[in-house]
C-alpha cells in the first residue's frame, strides 16, 4: 500500500464519497470505475478505506476506543457512542486517515471476515486488490486472508466485479465447487442442493473436487449445478445477470428451487417446492417491489398453487395435477 503520507485527505475524502455512494441500489458504477482508473492513488485510497471498513466488525471495540480517544483528546470531553457509520467516518478525512494507519495493525495476517446483507437491503463491498462485491438481501460471504483472493459463498447471491490482473486470481468456493477468475464480472447464486454462476463480462473457470479439468464459462453464459447432477451450461442475456440490482429478478431456464430461494429472501417467507416440481424450470422476469407480490406473480405465470404449510408456504401444481 502507498505510504500514509502519499494518500492525502483529499483522496480519502473522495474515497469516502464513493464508499457511501456504492451502497445505493442505483450506484453509478461507471462513474466510480472512471474515477478509480484515473489515478493509481485513487485505488490505493479506496482500498485503504475498504480495509478500515472490513476491520470494523472484527475489532469494533478497539477502533471505537481509538476514535473516541482522538476526539476526546481534541476537545477534552467524553463523546457519546453514535451509530457505526457515524462514529467511523464522522471525523472526516483526517480521522479516516488516522484509522488507515492504525487499523491494519489490529488485523491478523490470515483471517476470515464474514460479510452479510440484511433483509430488504443489498450491501456493497470493496475488497483488497480491486474486487467489488454486491450482496443481495439476506446473503453472506466469507473472505479469507488480507489479500481477499479466497471467498466462500455462504448463502444467497452476490455480484462480483474483479479488476483484471494476470498475476492475481480470485477463487470463490461454493461447497465442493471452485470458481476461478482473473478479472471479469459475474454472479453466483446458491440454493438448497445447487448453485448458478452467470458471466456478464470476461470468463471464469469452474472445477470441483475429484473432477478432471474445469468448465470455462464465458460472457453471456451460465452454469448450473445440483448435487448429483451433471453441470449444465446454457446461454443467458448479460443484462439479466445481477438484475436484482435494478429491482428485477430475471431468469433463463433456472431451476424452480433456485427461484423459490430468491423469493424467500425477498419476501421473508419460507417456501417449500413440492417434489413433483423438482424438474421444473422458469424463464422470465419478476418485479421485486417490496417482495410481497413475488410469490403470487410466479404462481400466476407458472399456474402453480400456493398453500400454507408448517409456518411457510408450499408451491405445487394447480388443481393437484
Amino acid at each position: 500500500m502507498t505510504a500514509q503520507s502519499e494518500i492525502d485527505e483529499g483522496l480519502i475524502e473522495q474515497a469516502l464519497h464513493w464508499q457511501t455512494a456504492l451502497e445505493s441500489d442505483d450506484a453509478d458504477w461507471d462513474g466510480y470505475m472512471s474515477w478509480l482508473e484515473a489515478d493509481t492513488r485513487h485505488r490505493e485510497a479506496f482500498d485503504a478505506v475498504a480495509l478500515v471498513s472490513a476491520a470494523v466488525d472484527e475489532h469494533k471495540d478497539a477502533v471505537r476506543a481509538l476514535v473516541e480517544a482522538r476526539a476526546g483528546a481534541q476537545d477534552g470531553t467524553e463523546r457519546r457512542r453514535p451509530g457505526r457509520k457515524m462514529w467511523l467516518w464522522g471525523g472526516g478525512a483526517a480521522a479516516a486517515l488516522a484509522l488507515v494507519a492504525a487499523v491494519p495493525m489490529l488485523r491478523a495476517p490470515e483471517m476470515a471476515v464474514d460479510y452479510a446483507a440484511d433483509a430488504g437491503a443489498s450491501r456493497s463491498l470493496a475488497l483488497a486488490g480491486g474486487t467489488h462485491v454486491m450482496l443481495s438481501p439476506q446473503s453472506r460471504i466469507v473472505v479469507h486472508g488480507k489479500d481477499a483472493t479466497r471467498i466462500e459463498m455462504a448463502s444467497g447471491e452476490a455480484y462480483f466485479s474483479v479488476r483484471h490482473d494476470p498475476a492475481r486470481s480470485l477463487t470463490v468456493q461454493v461447497g465442493s465447487y471452485r470458481i476461478t477468475d482473473i478479472g471479469t464480472r459475474f454472479s453466483v447464486n446458491i440454493s438448497d442442493g445447487g448453485f448458478r454462476v452467470a458471466v456478464s463480462e470476461g470468463a471464469v473457470g469452474v472445477s470441483s473436487e475429484g473432477a478432471d479439468g474445469e468448465v470455462r464459462v464465458t460472457a453471456g453464459h451460465q452454469l448450473m449445478a445440483r448435487q448429483g447432477d451433471a453441470l449444465a451450461l446454457s446461454p443467458v442475456a448479460p443484462e439479466e445477470i445481477g438484475s436484482w440490482r435494478q429491482g428485477r429478478l430475471s431468469y433463463s431456464n433456472a431451476p424452480l428451487s433456485l427461484v423459490a430461494a430468491d423469493i424467500s429472501r425477498y419476501s421473508g417467507k419460507r417456501i417449500i417446492v413440492d417434489p413433483a416440481l423438482e424438474a421444473s424450470h422458469f424463464s422470465g422476469t419478476l418485479v421485486i417491489g417490496d417482495g410481497s407480490r413475488l410469490l403470487g406473480d410466479l404462481a400466476g405465470v407458472m399456474d402453480l398453487s400456493v398453500r400454507a404449510e408448517n409456518g411457510g408456504v408450499r408451491l405445487g401444481r394447480a388443481g393437484g395435477r
